[in-house]
């Protein structure tokens, strides 16, 4: 089960096999990239990501607040009202 929600830090997120640096490479993530943790140990969280389950340091993930995008629109109009908010 996910417990929450993370996004990759770093350009490239190497994601492992097991919770040690000597871990073999599964992967690697992009920046910004979603994972969900599956369970933490120590300074290594589990993540189920778009291209499977590994184990990525808890220093190159990060919590992201959602971001709210608001817009004003009709048909055959230009979008006359934008803004977005972080939080609620």
């Amino acid at each position: 089960m996910i417990q929450s929600h993370l996004y990759t830090r770093l350009e490239e997120t190497p994601v492992f096999d097991e919770p040690a640096d000597g871990g073999r490479k599964l992967t690697m993530l992009a920046q910004g990239n979603w994972v969900g943790v599956i369970k933490r140990l120590g300074e290594w969280i589990r993540v189920l990501s778009v291209r499977g389950e590994g184990w990525v340091k808890a220093e190159h993930v990060e919590a992201r607040p959602p971001f709210q995008l608001h817009v004003q629109w009709s048909e055959g109009e230009n979008i006359s009202y934008v803004s977005s908010s972080t939080g609620v």
